[in-house]
């Protein structure tokens, strides 16, 4: 593979907001290591266009989001009559490379048909990638392309969660959070409500006011929660929401990420708010109720807590446990 390639087109599957944060450690990698001039950027975000809207902050410069595929393109089975003219989008021929997150055959297959120099995907441990190379792929959705192309590119380059925090992101969140004071980040609300990803509120309320002891528990909460918040400020000693101290135009992922790195540390479930804390250079202990493996950041600073993998499930996990594996890690 050629140090320096013009065009390269990035495909992930993942719709949300996390899942767009989690494949700009993979978009990091391949612009760290290659020369890439336009970098191509589709999701099936079903048009929210992460990195032109809430997270333009984390956006890289040469990042272009494709708007004009079709909607869900790759998981309907007409798209593979359309995949091969996508090219005539653009001004060029064919793609230097594509890289393709997931691993459904079908997905790639219909990915696969677009024109393309080289191509890469875990499907099927890598075997319809070229340049191919024979390998098991890795369980974790960053680590599994990393490798790949640490294997093309004969390095060990470990991902990176580095990432530039605006000034006017950092200084707002340095006015918030008093040096006086010491915080504990919570995160416990879940992006999807239909999902099994939350604690039982009253062992986390438990857990805030055993930290309340030392540090100002300190909650990142949307707005809409508001029947929430007002339980948690009539439960919690000290509990402090900062983002009500925010101007409503800071009020962005990247104004997390900023807050999220001045705490002691962080607790946070699987969700969206999780992988933002992720790039806090900050300590952060997150708990999944399943699939840790899969979808937790490749990051050495957070700890990961598997509730399947413990023989439990998140709303049955008690206060006591959630502390002792904070203590102890």
């Amino acid at each position: 593979m050629r140090n320096k390639l013009e065009n390269v087109l990035f495909i992930n599957t993942g719709g949300g907001i996390g899942d767009a944060l989690n494949s700009l450690v993979c978009i990091n990698f391949i612009n760290r290591n290659f020369g890439i001039n336009n970098f191509f950027y589709y999701s099936t975000d079903l048009e929210k266009f992460w990195f032109e809207n809430k997270l333009s902050e984390f956006k890289p410069k040469n990042l272009i989001t494709i708007k004009n595929f079709p909607q869900h393109f790759g998981f309907l089975y007409e798209h593979r009559k359309v995949s091969k003219n996508l090219i005539n989008l653009f001004n060029f021929d064919k793609f230097d490379l594509i890289i393709d997150n997931q691993t459904r055959l079908k997905n790639t297959l219909i990915y696969k048909k677009i024109p393309n120099q080289q191509y890469i995907s875990p499907c099927i441990n890598f075997l319809l990638s070229k340049p191919l190379i024979l390998t098991k792929k890795n369980k974790n959705l960053t680590l599994r392309l990393i490798n790949y192309l640490n294997k093309i590119i004969k390095k060990n380059d470990k991902p990176s969660y580095e990432i530039k925090i605006e000034d006017k992101f950092i200084n707002t969140a340095k006015k918030i959070l008093s040096k006086n004071n010491k915080y504990i980040g919570f995160s416990i609300t879940a992006g999807h409500p239909t999902r099994n990803k939350e604690f039982e509120i009253k062992e986390i309320i438990k857990v805030a006011n055993y930290y309340a002891e030392n540090y100002t528990p300190t909650f990142f909460i949307e707005e809409k929660f508001n029947d929430l918040k007002k339980l948690l400020k009539k439960e919690i000693k000290n509990v402090y929401f900062p983002e009500e101290l925010v101007d409503p135009s800071l009020r962005k992922p990247m104004m997390v990420t900023a807050l999220g790195s001045l705490t002691e540390f962080n607790i946070s479930i699987d969700n969206g708010i999780s992988h933002m804390l992720s790039f806090s250079q900050n300590k952060n202990f997150i708990f999944y109720n399943d699939r840790s493996e899969k979808f937790k950041p490749a990051n050495e600073k957070n700890f990961v807590y598997d509730c399947k993998l413990n023989n439990t499930k998140i709303n049955y996990i008690k206060s006591e446990e959630i502390i002792r594996f904070i203590n102890e890690n």
